[in-house]
């Protein structure tokens, strides 16, 4: 079976940065032996892009003549990604995703951007139709793209958002590309991959190896490591905003404590109270020794809630808990620390 790098990056993205319970590559719906929900209107959706696009703007959508059954069982999904919580299913993700060394391209202009339109324009058929959603995240990501696809796609699928919302379906459109996918994709992944052990992950193992040559060679001392931590560790607030706050900072505090930048001294001053609030402006020590003869929800707990991760992390043989800080000041932290 064929791994495309890009569909692995999205499938560990899914997981650990937008936290999908369940994510599958390459997803494929069975048109023959599943119930298609809201038949009438996954049809109209399907005619009235069609005539829109094709009027408005010239582009060629579906083959004519293609029976809808036909068009879906044609469909697949790069990398479906299913959050779910007590209720049930909190959000779903359906991405796909193109690594064009010299550029997205599958074709002319009008084919790159009509091939994008009917890939997007499919997920939304497939949700609402096999899944019963009305609203959930399209994406089409790619890490490359000329301004001359950038500009009229981010434009058509503001068009096509405003379409969907007539027929009553709420799923938002994003095309991340070039910056964004760096800043929102890519570094936010990197960021995450010293908390990752799933060998199962090829774009998050490649990574991991290359961080060991990197620790070795390229940063040995504390300022080049440093200078590597912020350049693919902390990606702008685009980025820190597609992590959950706990992924965000137990990841990046582990990237401390692994590259050196804690020492005894700074662990000593991250245990006091005050060194905190001057420091962070958090009202309880970063750093919390961890007492094994006490319960942990003893140790978390700071008047009846909780205040500490449940993760225990080793600096220098000892044993600590971390507060639960947001982003901002773990931000900060970056440049204050080591």
């Amino acid at each position: 079976m064929k791994i495309e790098i890009a569909e692995s990056l999205m499938l560990s993205w899914l997981r650990h940065a937008k936290s999908c319970q369940m994510v599958q590559l390459n997803w494929k719906p069975s048109v023959i032996s599943w119930e298609l929900h809201n038949e009438n209107t996954v049809e109209a959706l399907m005619k009235s892009t069609d005539t829109y696009f094709s009027e408005k703007h010239g582009l060629n959508l579906f083959k004519k003549n293609s029976s809808l059954s036909q068009f879906l069982q044609q469909g697949e999904i790069d990398a479906l990604g299913i959050e779910i919580n007590s209720g049930g299913v909190q959000k779903i993700y359906a991405v796909d995703v193109a690594f064009h060394e010299s550029g997205l391209n599958y074709g002319c202009k009008e084919e790159t951007i009509a091939r994008v339109m009917k890939k997007m324009i499919r997920s939304a058929m497939i949700l609402h139709g096999f899944f019963n959603m009305t609203n959930g995240e399209i994406i089409f990501a790619s890490p490359k793209v000329y301004g001359i696809i950038n500009n009229p796609l981010q434009e058509y699928l503001q068009e096509l958002q405003q379409l969907l919302q007539c027929l009553g379906l709420n799923f938002h459109f994003s095309f991340v590309c070039n910056d964004d996918f760096r800043d929102e994709i890519y570094n936010v992944v990197t960021a995450l991959s010293n908390t990752v052990a799933d060998t199962s992950e090829l774009f998050m193992r490649a990574i991991q190896m290359s961080n060991l040559f990197a620790d070795n060679s390229t940063a040995k001392t504390v300022k080049e490591r440093k200078q590597r931590i912020d350049r693919v560790g902390i990606a702008g607030e685009a980025g820190l905003g597609a992590m959950k706050i706990g992924i965000l900072v137990k990841s990046t505090f582990i990237r401390l404590v692994g590259d050196g930048l804690i020492d005894s001294n700074e662990v000593e001053r991250l245990q006091l109270m005050d060194y905190s609030k001057r420091t962070f402006n958090i009202n309880y020590p970063i750093l919390k020794e961890y007492d094994a003869t006490l319960s942990m929800s003893d140790q978390r707990n700071v008047n009846g809630y909780p205040r500490y991760y449940t993760d225990i992390y080793t600096i220098q043989e000892k044993r600590y808990l971390l507060c639960t800080i947001g982003w901002r000041n773990l931000a900060g932290a970056t440049s204050k620390l080591g």
